[in-house]
């Protein structure tokens, strides 16, 4: 089996992209701020809590890859 490549589109289309995600995100932040379940998560897991946000999965993501071709160069 062979995987499906994801098509990149436009440097325009992906920080389009990017900024709609990052919009919503900080809609979903603002209304789960004063959430205690929230507060609570954020205290005891707070990678976990976060990573419900899309922004911070793309992150993590970009992370990993940067640390995956760091080791491939060394």
């Amino acid at each position: 089996m062979t995987e499906k490549k994801k098509k990149k589109g436009s440097a325009l289309t992906r920080i389009a992209r990017a900024i709609d995600a990052a919009g919503r995100d900080a809609d979903v932040a603002r209304r789960s701020a004063n959430d205690p379940e929230f507060r609570r998560g954020v205290r005891e897991d707070r990678r976990r809590t976060l990573s419900s946000f899309q922004t911070v999965k793309q992150a993590l993501a970009d992370r990993e890859r940067i640390q995956k071709s760091r080791k491939t160069k060394s």
